[in-house]
């Protein structure tokens, strides 16, 4: 009976472990999927700023989005404190460099220099991040996928936007632009599979809306050449993360 009785505790000490260890992985997931947004939208925002850098609200908006990153970056580190994971502290190691660079390009001479910087930056920690997700991932519910892939088309959305900005202000590789393609298909492929999760009405509307906002960008973007609408992008894109965050709230709730 006494060994029985162990065997019991056994078993209760590794499920209570084993899900101590699955909510670190989940807030360390969560915590990358904001990382690879942000190091987008930082990007995004200083392209933005190296055309208009008089607007005093564009430094400030770069600066706010930095800390944001920051805090997830600190999110990640305070998990790991308590958890092994030797390649999530070597790169958040790296992170900490990154992030100093990142505080110190807005002072710098605007150029295309800097500018190329912060795009090496921005894949830098893009990298980093997934590497990191990979370290902790485990075998996501239905809704977890959902909600993960809605904040995949946010991150994505940023991409295609950073990329497009980046060829209006002078960073047109052929690189940036396969890059850009490459984010444009999956966003294609993740919206259609958004699609058949059966929302419930007030949702499926705004899904509808998504979906014609983001044909209407599509076209756009795939014109490099032949338009300049960049704020006019950069808004709707910002509406359709609007409408993608409902989505993701909705499934955080079927949690």
């Amino acid at each position: 009976m006494r060994n029985f009785l162990y065997i019991i505790i056994g078993i209760l000490g590794l499920v209570e472990v084993t899900y101590s260890s699955t909510r670190g992985d989940v807030k360390i997931i969560e915590a990358t999927e904001n990382i690879q947004y942000l190091s987008q939208k930082i990007a995004t925002d200083y392209f933005f700023f190296y055309e208009n850098s008089e607007d005093s609200r564009l430094k400030t908006q770069l600066y706010r989005n930095i800390d944001n990153l920051q805090f997830y970056i600190a999110d990640i580190t305070d998990i790991t404190d308590k958890k092994e994971g030797i390649n999530t502290k070597n790169i958040l190691d790296f992170f900490t460099y990154s992030i100093e660079e990142f505080k110190q390009v807005p002072n710098k001479k605007i150029n295309l220099v800097n500018a190329g910087s912060i795009l090496d930056y921005s894949e830098e920690l893009l990298e980093g991040a997934r590497n990191i997700a990979k370290e902790h991932k485990y075998k996501f519910s239905k809704e977890e996928k959902m909600l993960m892939l809605s904040k995949e088309v946010q991150y994505l959305l940023e991409r295609v936007m950073k990329y497009y900005i980046a060829f209006q202000i002078g960073l047109n590789s052929t690189t940036n632009h396969q890059e850009m393609k490459k984010a444009i298909d999956e966003i294609d492929r993740s919206l259609k599979h958004i699609g058949r999760y059966n929302y419930p009405e007030e949702l499926k509307e705004k899904l509808e809306q998504i979906n014609s906002i983001w044909g209407w960008n599509k076209n756009s973007f795939n014109k490099l050449d032949k338009s300049s609408i960049p704020h006019l992008l950069l808004d709707s894109t910002q509406y359709i993360e609007k409408l993608l965050t409902s989505i993701e709230q909705y499934h955080k709730k079927n949690l």
